[in-house]
């Protein structure tokens, strides 16, 4: 047996990725977060893959709690079934145990498609308007992660914009050189020297760009390597984080690392995938909780013809011949690319340059005003395709100065004048409230529970003590509201349980002493199911859905996903353990939608 032991830290699990999991209390003292466990009361033989050779290796995840209350991730590999066992029931023994599992491939989600240079050939910017909102942001200050191939800091047109970062396939300082090329281009997109007068222009053009090499020369590496990456960004000041990555596997410790990023109030952005001719299976980590997710258009606002569908899709960005950066090394310095990996940076830029316009908003704020400004695409409202529309990097950032006040400074100093008397009082302007909503997450799992906190301000000041109302709409249905009154911070709280779509609206009525306010959550709410093999030709399926749906077992046979099993769910949560699987074909699981719960795909299992 061949043992290869690797650690490195990683942060909180999302309670609402993972089914059938528990808490896990932290010691006192340390973060916010709370772990939740999973994978320590399967069998090993549900664990571990019906295949396991020196050519093709088990790698067994395993992530403890260290004193310090932070989450340490191992990873050892097996070259056989009993010594992959062994490494499974050891680690579920563990102390302080949080999660084991068997690692995942993850891949590039790109697409080679020509040389085309230039800003003129750049018809993403025009379409996001990205030059129109440099007048309010152009990133300055920002530092975004690109968790890729690595990036060469040797292209002219990345010069000097380059940080010092990290390769976790080796778990040494580096990321610096790129010798596929896929996030030299995916690093172009955000932050690429622009008025220059040479090469391309970035939509985020004076961030700075943190690499962080998770895949290899060959475009693909370990979802193991990408929870490092992704808690290494964190802890070495990355504000965003950009994965033009996916597996077709869900792993717990990237979800871990991705709830630790964004608690340290990191925006995370990653592609949807390139498989829908492959029926779309779930991309991970794009469908993590806590993820923005990514399709692909193209120059005419189409839905690119290899972006995945899938109700984990957050939003689009052009992502269909585009012209970007690209490794010297490798025989030109620019190069035109497609897939959803185009895409993201797109997005990942847009949230820097939210972040820059307003220092701290926080990634649920960053979140919710790229998705409520995006133009809306495809059927209306929120869809499979497009989510909630295609990006526009004006609209969020007006979105974003109509909610929260801005603390810039004007930019022409006041010229001094003497006061002058008047003959008549003016009179006394009305104040003007602002309410910010913030919530716990705004795509939740069925029957999770919702926390909205809507902060009231007034001059930066809190509105305290005031009259307003707190309205509640589902799907298609009218608002019902009732009368509340702000804290003396100006807060108004409400925790509701998740069983259906719906909006919050924190109501200020206009008054002889204020303006009109209002401020809205929106909560998309779907099923969640997940289904692991558990034994010979048998997987076991947990959901959390509304009672009395169809689910479809499906089989992919020659390339297309079709119905092998059907059953109905039970009730707000369905256990079941499917038997009958042929070995080693591709399985996955699909929870349909209703008109109010967002439906869900499972991870593929072998069977």
């Amino acid at each position: 047996m061949k043992v290869v032991l690797r650690r490195y830290a990683a942060g909180a699990v999302a309670t609402a990725a993972l089914a059938g999991v528990a808490a896990f209390a932290l010691p006192a003292g340390t973060a916010d977060w709370t772990p939740v466990t999973y994978g320590l009361t399967e069998s090993a033989d549900q664990l571990v893959p019906a295949t396991v050779t020196p050519e093709k290796p088990a790698r067994v995840v395993s992530t403890t709690i260290d004193k310090s209350g932070r989450p340490v991730v191992r990873v050892e590999e097996a070259t056989d079934q009993a010594a992959a066992a062994e490494l499974v029931k050891k680690a579920q023994r563990a102390e302080n145990a949080v999660g084991v599992e068997i690692d995942a491939k993850v891949v590039a989600l790109d697409a080679p498609s020509g040389t085309d240079l230039y800003r003129g050939h750049q018809w993403d910017l025009a379409k996001m308007r990205a030059i129109e909102a440099w007048h309010a942001s152009t990133g300055a200050g920002v530092t975004v992660a690109v968790i890729d191939t690595g990036v060469d800091a040797t292209n002219v047109d990345l010069a000097g914009k380059v940080l010092t970062g990290w390769d976790a396939t080796t778990d040494q300082p580096g990321g610096d050189v790129d010798r596929h090329g896929h996030g030299t281009h995916v690093a172009g997109t955000i932050g690429a020297v622009t008025g220059n007068t040479i090469g391309v222009s970035a939509v985020a053009p004076d961030t700075r760009i943190l690499p962080v090499r998770v895949l290899g020369d060959d475009g693909s590496g370990y979802m193991s390597d990408t929870a490092e990456g992704i808690v290494w960004a964190a802890d070495h000041g990355a504000q965003v984080i950009n994965m033009s990555l996916g597996a077709t596997t869900q792993v717990g410790a990237v979800s871990n690392a991705v709830a630790y990023a964004r608690d340290k109030g990191v925006t995370v952005v990653a592609a949807a995938g390139n498989e829908r001719g492959a029926g779309s299976p779930v991309s991970y980590p794009a469908a993590d909780a806590g993820v923005v997710a990514v399709a692909a258009t193209d120059s005419s606002d189409q839905v690119a013809s290899y972006s995945n569908a899938g109700g984990y899709v957050d939003v689009a960005a052009p992502g269909s011949g585009i012209v970007s950066t690209y490794p010297s090394a490798l025989g030109r310095s620019y190069a035109s690319m497609s897939g959803t990996s185009m895409a993201a940076p797109h997005v990942a830029a847009l949230a820097a340059l939210l972040e820059a316009a307003h220092p701290g908003l926080g990634p649920d704020r960053i979140e919710q005003a790229i998705e409520t400004s995006a133009v809306d695409l495809g059927t209306p409202g929120k869809d499979e395709d497009y989510g909630y529309g295609r990006v526009d990097a004006v609209a969020a950032l007006a979105a974003v100065a109509s909610s929260a006040p801005t603390t810039a400074p004007s930019s022409q100093a006041p010229s001094p004048s003497a006061p002058s008397p008047s003959a008549s009082t003016s009179p006394v302007a009305k104040a003007v409230p602002v309410v910010v909503p913030d919530v716990t997450a705004a795509d939740v799992a069925y029957h999770g529970t919702t926390v909205t906190s809507f902060t009231v301000t007034a001059g930066g000041r809190p509105w305290a003590g005031r009259n307003a109302q707190l309205c509640v709409a589902e799907t298609d249905a009218s608002f019902q509201c009732l009368d509340v009154v702000t804290s003396a911070t100006g807060v108004v709280s409400a925790s509701r349980i998740a069983v259906a779509g719906y909006q919050l609206e924190l109501r200020i009525a206009a008054s002889e002493q204020n303006e009109a306010a209002t401020g809205t959550a929106a909560y998309t709410v779907r099923s969640t199911v997940r289904a692991i093999r558990s034994g010979s030709r048998a997987m076991t399926v947990s959901i959390a859905s509304p009672a009395g749906l169809d689910v479809e077992v499906q089989q992919l046979t020659g390339g297309v996903w079709t119905k092998a099993q059907q059953f109905t769910t039970g009730g707000t949560t369905t256990s079941i353990t499917v038997h009958g699987l042929a070995a080693g074909e591709r399985y996955r699981v699909v929870v349909p939608a209703t008109a109010t719960v967002a439906g869900a795909t499972s991870g593929v299992v072998i069977g």
